[in-house]
């Protein structure tokens, strides 16, 4: 994960073009949960709470982590203005030794876009399952497989048959994928696929 550069462009990062792709993020999101609530979430490298803030109504409390301390306090300064009480927010990065979620679990965990900035996607979702309380749901939204785009920093997208078979590796069952929005200039300004992944622990 490039924390560095996600730090510099944090105070950038809310971008119309974000906002709008956050917004349709949030909506297939929403659909998924179908006006379930749940006690907790973990919202996983949620940066600047796009997608967060549209569909934290679903939970009783919701654990913002992410590896930029910048994205962090962006979205901490959103959370006072808005006197949301039920947000927290950790600064960290799950693969690292001194994490700070301990041994807290949450009854959801939410990935949007951070598998791709992960550098090992397999050993993230793996950790992350050991958050996961029994019988709930982890959700990860990502770009489908590009082959047009190439970095040297991120993966160019996943085939949705590699995330569940990952999921079914680590314990995950009732598994799905779909892809749910394409458009030009999404990824690396490619014409991209969106797709959302879930499964239960």
């Amino acid at each position: 994960m490039n924390k560095d550069q996600f730090e510099q462009m944090a105070h950038k990062y809310d971008h119309p073009d974000r906002i709008h792709l956050a917004q349709i993020i949030a909506q297939a999101t929403n659909q998924l949960l179908n006006h379930t609530t749940y006690h907790s979430l973990l919202d996983y490298g949620g940066g600047t709470g796009l997608v967060t803030l549209n569909i934290d109504h679903h939970f009783e409390q919701v654990t913002l982590m992410d590896a930029s301390t910048q994205m962090v306090n962006i979205f901490d300064e959103k959370i006072s203005a808005l006197e949301k009480t039920s947000i927290q927010t950790l600064v960290g990065d799950i693969l690292a030794d001194d994490h700070p979620l301990n041994q807290s679990t949450y009854d959801a965990i939410f990935l949007s876009l951070v598998l791709l900035h992960s550098g090992d996607y397999k050993a993230l979702l793996h950790k992350l399952y050991t958050h996961l309380n029994p019988g709930v749901m982890c959700i990860l939204v990502d770009f489908d497989k590009n082959e047009n785009v190439q970095h040297p920093k991120v993966y160019n997208g996943f085939k949705q048959s590699d995330i569940l078979e990952t999921f079914a590796q680590i314990g995950l069952s009732q598994t799905q994928a779909y892809t749910f929005y394409a458009g030009d200039h999404l990824f690396m300004n490619q014409h991209a696929s969106i797709f959302i992944a879930s499964g239960f622990k």
